[in-house]
């Protein structure tokens, strides 16, 4: 699989989105708040990515501990 590379500013644009949402990473998938997140991120970061690789960026960007913590 290949890596994604992406900007450091779409990579804060992306935690900023997620900041927004209840749910934490692994709940986030097929739901209407991610599809939100989704749509606004690509909308507002001008990257031309499926949702898949959206949602394996929100889990680097977990791994790396970038995103806050939420409870279950």
């Amino acid at each position: 699989m290949a890596r994604l590379r992406i900007p450091n500013q779409r990579k804060q644009l992306l935690i900023e989105l997620y900041k927004r949402t209840r749910k934490t990473v692994d709940d986030l998938p097929y739901t209407e708040e991610f599809e939100r997140l989704y749509e606004s991120f690509i909308q507002r970061s001008g990257l031309n990515m499926n949702r898949h690789d959206v949602w394996r960026a929100l889990a680097s960007q977990r791994k790396a501990s970038r995103l806050v913590r939420k409870e279950r």
